[in-house]
C-alpha cells in the first residue's frame, strides 16, 4: 500500500476490503484520489457503490481529461452514509477509448458520460444512449481534445491579436517579428481547418449521409489537407 494512503481512512478502508485489485493512491489538494486499470473498474466501482463500509450512493461529477498522450476519465464519488469522497482516476489510451457505463450503478452517469463522449470521444460501452448532449451529430471532432482542429486559433488568436496591435504601434525586434508570422500561420492553419470542416459537413448532408458517415467524411476532408501540406 502507498505510505500517502494512510491519510485516507476511506483509502484504507478499500485496500482492506479489496486487496486482489491493484491501483495507484495520488495525494489532491481535494478529494483522495486512486488510479485504476481499465479492465478493473467494473468490479472496483460495484464495490464502491454496493459494499456497506464504502456506500458511494452519489455520483457527483464524472469528466474527461486530455493529456496529449492519453486521455483520463475522472469520477469523483460521494458517501451521504459516512460523510467521505473519493476520486477515481482511469487511464484511457487514445487509440482505443473505450470505458464501460456506470449507468447501472449511478443514474447520474448518463449524462456525464454523454457529454464526455462528444467532448473528448471517449466510448462508454454499454451505455444506453450516446447521443450528443450539447453538440449536433457529426461535428468531426471533439472540442475538449488538445488535437482538435480549432485549438491553436482558440489559445493564440487573443494574445495573437493584442500583440499584433502592439507591433503596430512600435517598430518591433525581428525576433518578435518571426513569432509573430509563426502565429499567424497557426491561426490561418486553424481557420483553414474550420472551413474545410464546414465545407465537408454540408457536401455530406447533401450527400444524405448518416452521422458516422458524415463524421468519416470530415476526418477524410481533413486528411486530404494534411497530405496537400495544408
Amino acid at each position: 500500500m502507498p505510505q500517502d494512503a494512510g491519510q485516507a481512512p476511506v483509502v484504507e478502508r478499500l485496500r482492506a476490503i479489496l486487496p486482489q485489485v491493484p491501483w495507484e493512491f495520488v495525494a489532491t489538494p481535494n478529494d483522495p484520489a486512486i488510479v485504476v486499470r481499465r479492465e478493473d473498474l467494473p468490479h472496483l466501482m460495484q464495490t464502491l457503490k454496493e459494499h456497506p463500509d464504502l456506500a458511494f450512493d452519489y455520483l457527483r461529477c464524472l469528466s474527461g481529461v486530455d493529456h496529449i498522450d492519453q486521455l483520463e476519465v475522472v469520477y469523483h464519488l460521494r458517501s451521504f452514509r459516512h460523510g467521505h469522497t473519493l476520486a477515481v482516476k482511469v487511464p484511457v489510451p487514445l487509440e482505443d477509448p473505450h470505458v464501460p457505463t456506470m449507468t447501472h450503478l449511478w443514474q447520474a452517469a448518463n449524462w456525464h458520460e454523454r457529454e464526455t463522449h462528444e467532448m473528448f470521444g471517449i466510448v462508454f460501452d454499454g451505455h444506453p444512449d450516446l447521443r450528443p448532449l450539447l453538440l449536433e451529430e457529426g461535428l468531426g471532432y471533439h472540442p475538449l481534445r488538445k488535437s482538435h482542429p480549432l485549438a491553436e486559433i482558440e489559445e493564440w488568436q487573443e494574445d495573437f491579436l493584442e500583440r499584433e496591435e502592439a507591433l503596430v504601434a512600435a517598430a518591433a525586434p525581428p525576433g518578435a517579428r518571426a513569432e509573430e508570422d509563426e502565429r499567424a500561420k497557426k491561426i490561418a492553419l486553424a481557420q483553414k481547418k474550420a472551413e474545410v470542416i464546414k465545407r465537408a459537413r454540408e457536401e455530406a448532408r447533401a450527400k444524405g449521409l448518416t452521422g458516422e458517415e458524415e463524421r468519416k467524411y470530415v476526418q477524410e476532408a481533413l486528411r486530404r489537407l494534411e497530405q496537400e501540406g495544408g
